[in-house]
């Protein structure tokens, strides 16, 4: 293994996306939720907009709570003898413990993809989110709508090429 190599891979990955993306993320949404919940008169479309980023978060934080229950999972050879030696439980013979290790990784990089795709969803639903809290409201008389339009449709976009990737992706 090459030095510093053990930073990368799929539990790196899902780690940094689900205790600090997420996270991150979560409060961005609830901020901007808040916003939209005090102003509705500036928001084009408050209650969609609002049921978008609530839902967000909701998406979010189970995204954490469901990569958390994943470690649960990620142990190796020695963490589970130790645990036994300390539960008193009867040791495994060789051929056992490969059958746990093995269903034990299964489970947790299930657990993972599983977590990745609500994670996914939560991403999806903040674009949703932001480009409607973007569209300037009927009343009309902004200065800004023109650059909130255009900003609401870039927005859009992005979210839209990242379905297409997410797609892409759940399908390997």
């Amino acid at each position: 293994m090459r030095e510093g190599s053990e930073r990368h891979g799929f539990g790196t990955a899902a780690k940094e996306a689900h205790f600090i993306a997420a996270p991150l993320l979560t409060a961005a949404a609830l901020s901007l939720a808040g916003v939209v919940a005090g102003a509705d008169d500036e928001f084009r479309w408050p209650g969609v907009t609002l049921f978008l980023l609530v839902a967000t978060s909701m998406a979010l934080i189970a995204s954490i709570q469901i990569s958390y229950y994943a470690l649960q999972f990620k142990f190796t050879e020695e963490e589970r003898k130790a645990r036994q030696r300390a539960r008193d439980w009867v040791e495994p013979t060789d051929d056992e413990l490969k059958v746990i290790l093995r269903e034990s990784q299964i489970a947790y990089e299930d657990n993972l993809r599983y977590a990745g795709v609500v994670f996914n969803c939560g991403t999806l639903m903040l674009g949703l989110g932001i480009a409607a809290a973007l569209v300037p409201p009927p009343c009309g008389g902004h200065d800004q709508a023109a650059a909130r339009i255009a900003s609401a449709i870039l927005v859009l976009l992005c979210t839209i090429a990242d379905a297409v990737w997410v797609s892409i992706l759940l399908r390997k």
